[in-house]
């Protein structure tokens, strides 16, 4: 067994770490939406970020904050490790969840004349830079998925 231990390289070990949980949310309110997330790595270390941006519906400012999320974690990883990089993303957003685990491969040839076109096109792109599956959660099935909601919210209630 040692042996075996001894021969996983300090690359392989790398690859191997690279599995991220993401817990996202997006608020909206008038004309601004305010996003989080958190994400936790392997060793469940935990990172969070938010912003808020002018927005004009509810699905573009969730989908934000999914899209930050992936890119803050495909910049965060080292180039060569980048292809490795296996993230569940965590939303209440159900509609979300269907793009990304359903309907986006569907829409690739026609996302011209989708609704937030833009940011299904950069879902495409990272959905094809790294393994990416997203999964609904519940608030109350989370203490991560509170946190993102208060977060997000008071973003918010900053502009």
């Amino acid at each position: 067994m040692t042996d075996f231990i001894q021969k996983i390289t300090p690359e392989k070990k790398r690859i191997r770490e690279l599995k991220f949980k993401i817990y996202t949310h997006g608020s909206y309110k008038g004309l601004t939406g305010g996003w989080a997330f958190i994400v936790l790595d392997k060793f469940e270390q935990k990172s969070t970020f938010s912003g808020s941006e002018r927005c004009v519906e509810k699905n573009r400012i969730e989908m934000m904050s999914i899209i930050e999320a992936l890119n803050w974690i495909y910049n965060y990883v080292e180039v060569k490790y980048r292809k490795f990089i296996k993230a569940t993303v965590y939303t209440e957003n159900v509609y979300c969840v269907n793009i990304m685990n359903e309907w986006l491969n569907e829409w690739k040839e026609d996302l011209n004349n989708r609704p937030n076109s833009d940011l299904l096109k950069l879902l495409v792109e990272l959905k094809e830079k790294m393994n990416v599956r997203l999964e609904w959660c519940g608030k109350t099935h989370s203490e991560y998925m509170w946190a993102t909601q208060r977060i997000a919210n008071d973003r918010l209630n900053e502009e």
